[in-house]
């Protein structure tokens, strides 16, 4: 990783296009049917807007900014050909963490070290965000639209359905 007093642009993330933006909001009434609860937001994130980054990208972040979570004890794995480790309804994925970019109030994106996809989502938000936890070790991080990490805080843990104080927070 990265030297620690470093401010370096790290990677660009791309913005969403057009037909992704659409897709995603078409894909909201569905999202609260998977999740099990009509009292919650969604999850925003979908495969076509990841942006997935490489092993150069991975050097330059920095990671005392970051927030490593154990895995959890999940009833599905993730598997590539097998997406029900993100619909609760069947099984999947319940446990969540909320993050929180330390010092700084604009616009960021969540990203995420997670063997053997890494990635970054290219839904933006501003405050808070949810991250669902697997079975296996994370470590996540925050980039500024302009490409530069922001140190994250761990503010929470909750549970899809579960209810308690984070359930308006974005969940990614």
């Amino acid at each position: 990783m990265g030297d620690q007093n470093s401010k370096e642009k790290i990677f660009q993330i791309h913005r969403l296009g057009f037909f992704a933006r659409v897709l995603d909001i078409l894909m909201v009434p569905l999202m609260y049917v998977v999740s099990g609860t009509f009292l919650e937001k969604p999850q925003q994130t979908h495969r076509w807007n990841v942006q997935n980054i490489n092993n150069e990208e991975i050097k330059h972040l920095q990671a005392d900014g970051m927030i490593r979570c154990a895995g959890v004890d999940a009833i599905l794995r993730r598997h590539w050909w097998d997406l029900r480790f993100h619909i609760p309804i069947f099984g999947g994925w319940r446990n969540y963490v909320v993050l929180y970019p330390k010092e700084y109030w604009g616009s960021w994106h969540v990203g995420w070290l997670l063997r053997p996809r890494h990635g970054v989502s290219q839904v933006s938000v501003v405050g808070p965000v949810r991250m669902l936890l697997g079975s296996e070790e994370i470590s996540f991080f925050g980039i500024t639209d302009d490409g530069f990490q922001i140190p994250l805080e761990l503010i929470g843990k909750g549970k899809i359905a579960g209810g308690g104080p984070y359930t308006n927070i974005p969940l990614l």
